[in-house]
């Protein structure tokens, strides 16, 4: 079973489900259809085959959580495949879940998968927004943020990065091109805002966000740079965040001061740095048009 090209120039979120019961596939399909959702079913004979053939046009995993997911998940991690993912617990599997809580609990309460994924028990009224949690906390993750320890071991850290980078911004363009970002705004998860993490955490994403702005700065005005599309993914981020815009003209500031000590070190005119107020303004621009389109109309 695979996805047709057809298909994906449909305006929908393409969802691949694992699942042991025959009439759960069902009842997702039920809960499921329509014009929004395209499904593909796996097996646990082709799952796998599926996932990498598809990585790059599925949305979101359903996947059952029972005694066949960690060899799931860690062929995933080896292969470097990072996509949203709700892990179902179905009472079938209670039995498999109930052995697992023998683990100590900072164990339990640790990720799976990534730690971006939505892990649920099952009820057909919370599946709709356990795939809309697990796209909005999966476009949050940033380079800063963890990986699960396992996924460390498995394969290099800096592949595993470069496969998030990428699924995010394959991800985020569909969403502003087929779904738009209406209703995003109140999806996102508050307790992953600037405000909330720890002076260590905070520090991870600011040295981030400061590298990803210095190369937008030094990309702005090339004719031949990819900047329109590196604006758009340092955009996402700070509105998952819900990070100041003070910090972010505090980041401005400072570069804008470390690159003026440079050029008169150089013996150079620093006024050429004034043009890129114009940066500070297309950030603020995009960010604004983000807001704008993500929160629902009233009427």
């Amino acid at each position: 079973m695979t996805l047709s090209q057809t298909a994906v120039s449909r305006p929908q979120i393409f969802i691949c489900t694992l699942l042991s019961s025959v009439s759960l596939v069902d009842l997702l399909s039920q809960i499921l259809e329509g014009e929004r959702y395209s499904l593909v079913h796996a097996t646990y004979d082709n799952f796998l085959e599926i996932v990498e053939q598809g990585k790059h046009r599925i949305d979101c995993l359903i996947v059952e959580e029972n005694a066949s997911l960690p060899k799931i998940v860690s062929h995933l991690h080896r292969e470097a495949i990072l996509l949203p993912a709700v892990l179902l617990q179905v009472e079938a599997s209670v039995a498999n879940i109930s052995q697992s809580n023998s683990l100590d609990s900072a164990q339990q309460q640790d990720s799976c998968y990534h730690i971006a994924e939505v892990r649920m028990e099952y009820a057909p009224e919370d599946v709709v927004s356990g795939i809309d949690r697990a796209i909005a906390q999966f476009l949050q993750l940033s380079k800063a943020c963890r990986l699960p320890t396992a996924a460390k071991k498995q394969h290099a850290s800096a592949v595993i990065q470069n496969s998030l980078a990428t699924q995010q911004q394959r991800l985020s363009q569909k969403l502003k091109e087929r779904l738009g970002y209406i209703g995003v705004f109140y999806k996102r998860n508050p307790q992953q805002f600037f405000h909330q993490l720890t002076e260590e955490e905070q520090a991870e994403y600011l040295a981030t966000f400061k590298r990803d702005y210095r190369d937008i700065i030094l990309n702005y005005f090339r004719q031949d740079s990819n900047v329109n599309q590196e604006i758009d993914d340092f955009v996402t981020q700070i509105f998952f965040v819900d990070i100041s815009i003070l910090k972010i003209l505090e980041i401005h500031m400072e570069l804008m001061d470390a690159f003026a000590k440079k050029l008169k070190l150089e013996g150079r005119n620093e006024d050429i740095l004034l043009d890129y107020r114009l940066t500070l303004i297309d950030i603020m621009a995009h960010l604004c048009e983000m807001y704008r389109r993500s929160i629902p109309k009233t009427r």
